[in-house]
């Protein structure tokens, strides 16, 4: 029976962490006003200087790197799904600015990269929470300590845990949403519901797309959708940062909420660190 549940934890880990970034196109039409997070990594890389070496993690379609290209600096934009860096290329085909872009395929915990080689890492929406032990996630803290330049800055945001969002019934469906397909101009409905694993701290969030209920205001979730997208999102705590960014050889200097440095509280929906590596290595 533990193997058996071993392994259907794994292939739901497996859907949790690729079915969300198979249609890029979907996927930018998704969060096409997400843009609070662009604008604070900009801020902090045009503070730490020009044209500097970036290293994005988990750059998917481009939302963070194109920005970050336009004001001059020189993107390594690494992603563990090819459909999205495809996308990535395709944005920048035609764009001069190319010549500063280099697209990663690779694992967040294995960074094919050379130590020191870059003046800031940034892992933006979430990322990390697609590493699902405490293990994984100080293997890329590492990792990033290893290709920081001395000196170097480390950013990233995550969703800071909702205990109440998270026990909500896994069986009702929430944010039922009208839209149209910006691709086959479909009229669909979105809705999600999520079941929460207190054993892993996994959050396995499920995504529908249904056709909309016709002659009737009220949307009833037919016995079966359209489309169900998995993913899966590890919880993170506060404490677990504090704990394994020093670990990893870094140095927390700050854990702020929602890009306005706001104290960590119950209505802070993100959690943002920034982190740099030491000029001067202490064992």
């Amino acid at each position: 029976m533990a193997d058996r549940d071993d392994a259907l934890r794994a292939a739901l880990l497996a859907h949790g962490t690729s079915d969300h970034y198979t249609d890029p196109r979907l996927y930018d039409y998704e969060y096409r006003d997400r843009v609070g997070d662009v604008i604070w990594y900009r801020a902090l890389a045009r503070d730490r200087g020009r044209g500097l070496r970036v290293l994005e993690l988990g750059a998917g379609t481009g939302r963070v790197t194109l920005a970050l290209l336009a004001d001059g600096h020189h993107l390594t934009a690494l992603d563990r799904m090819r459909p999205m860096l495809d996308r990535l290329r395709e944005k920048t085909a035609n764009d001069p600015a190319a010549a500063r872009l280099t697209p990663v395929l690779a694992d967040l915990r294995r960074l094919p990269l050379e130590d020191d080689a870059f003046d800031l890492v940034i892992a933006p929406f979430n990322t990390l929470q697609h590493l699902y032990t405490a293990d994984d996630l100080l293997r890329c803290f590492r990792e990033v300590a290893r290709v920081l330049a001395p000196g170097g800055a480390f950013a990233f945001d995550v969703m800071l845990p909702d205990l109440d969002w998270l026990t909500w019934d896994p069986e009702s469906r929430h944010g039922v949403s009208a839209f149209v397909h910006p691709v086959t101009g479909e009229r669909m409905i979105y809705s999600t519901n999520h079941t929460y694993d207190h054993h892993t701290q996994v959050c396995h969030i499920r995504i529908y797309y249904d056709d909309p209920t016709p002659r009737s205001d009220e949307f009833i979730p037919p016995p079966e959708p359209r489309a169900l997208v998995h993913l899966a999102h590890r919880q993170i705590f506060p404490e677990e940062l504090r704990a394994l960014i020093p670990r990893a050889g870094l140095v927390l200097d700050s854990l702020d909420g929602d890009f306005q440095g706001r104290r960590l509280a119950e209505e802070i929906e993100s959690m943002v660190a920034l982190c740099h590596k030491p000029r001067v290595h202490r064992p």
